[in-house]
């Protein structure tokens, strides 16, 4: 039997039980194609959101159904179920939920509810209501049974928005997913625990969040030689992205950039990072730079 299935029949029976220690619980990790694991090929943050079971899990396996916003701090470019959509495994749309937002759009199910994932983005994205609720996303979705360990991770959504940026505004290098949901403003994370009763978990209102590093070229939350060796690809090109040395934003990797590498090596890590890396640059890395640096001025010289 689907969860849609499990669902239908027992979401109106709410078990609250002391036996369930840990509850479900959503978090994010990168969900990016770059090394780094958290932008993609155009320079976005891509929060891969997951969602677990109680631990332990009722019964040894159990479904899951979801009905969650996020509204991001940054510019959304979109978000996408990541599981095939109703192929019976992972998460599926065929979950209605409540509106959170106002802006959704009415599902396919009799009772006109919205399902699935929809995105409401700002000017420019093509899934925009002007002036309601912008960069929001609604999520509702059911699963299949979910096995094994409780408190293992299970892929919900993708979200993608606007990728870091060093422009003296902190905020730039700060992406953040607010969940909220329409109970009492938290979401809601549903799970079976017997064949014929659920429980409800109407708890959801935290704050995921992405933050970068000036001049941390791979993310790894060290500023340390292991970024320069990007940034000098980046610079012998002339364009890139974050990755690759572009830390201002502008699509360039030239001479402005270069400050924020030199700044942020300077600095250090503040921040946790890779326990395996450097936390100070090393001199050796940074006369390299330097040495390369002076190198491509050479070469702009000459071409004049």
């Amino acid at each position: 039997m689907s969860w849609k299935s499990y669902f239908t029949a027992s979401v109106l029976c709410v078990v609250a039980s002391a036996a369930y220690a840990v509850p479900p619980a959503v978090t994010a990790v990168g969900g990016g194609t770059n090394a780094s694991g958290f932008l993609n090929a155009n320079g976005d943050w891509v929060f891969k959101v997951q969602i677990s079971n109680s631990n332990p899990i009722p019964t040894g396996s159990s479904p899951l159904a979801a009905e969650l916003g996020f509204t991001a701090s940054t510019q959304l470019k979109g978000a996408a179920n990541l599981s095939t959509i109703d192929s019976g495994t992972g998460f599926d749309k065929s979950n209605p939920g409540t509106q959170i937002f106002g802006w959704e759009a009415p599902g396919s199910g009799t009772n006109g509810k919205p399902e699935g994932v929809q995105s409401n983005c700002a000017a420019g994205c093509s899934a925009n209501t002007p002036g309601t609720s912008p960069n929001t996303v609604f999520a509702a979705l059911g699963s299949q049974d979910f096995g094994g360990v409780g408190g293992t991770p299970h892929d919900f959504i993708s979200v993608t928005t606007k990728g870091p940026f060093a422009s003296g505004d902190p905020n730039t290098l700060i992406s953040t997913l607010t969940i909220s949901g329409a109970y009492t403003g938290k979401g809601r994370i549903s799970e079976l625990t017997d064949a014929t009763h659920s429980a409800n978990y109407d708890t959801y209102n935290n704050v995921l969040t992405f933050t970068a590093l000036d001049g941390d070229t791979n993310l790894d939350g060290h500023r340390n030689g292991l970024d320069t060796g990007p940034f000098l690809t980046g610079f012998a090109a002339g364009t890139g992205k974050w990755f690759n040395g572009d830390y201002n934003g502008d699509g360039l990797v030239n001479g402005l950039d270069t400050s924020h590498l030199l700044t942020g090596l300077a600095a250090g890590p503040a921040g946790s990072g890779a326990g395996n890396v450097s936390a100070v640059p090393e001199p050796a890395s940074i006369a390299l730079l330097g040495l390369a640096l002076l190198g491509g001025l050479g070469v702009v010289r000459r071409k004049r």
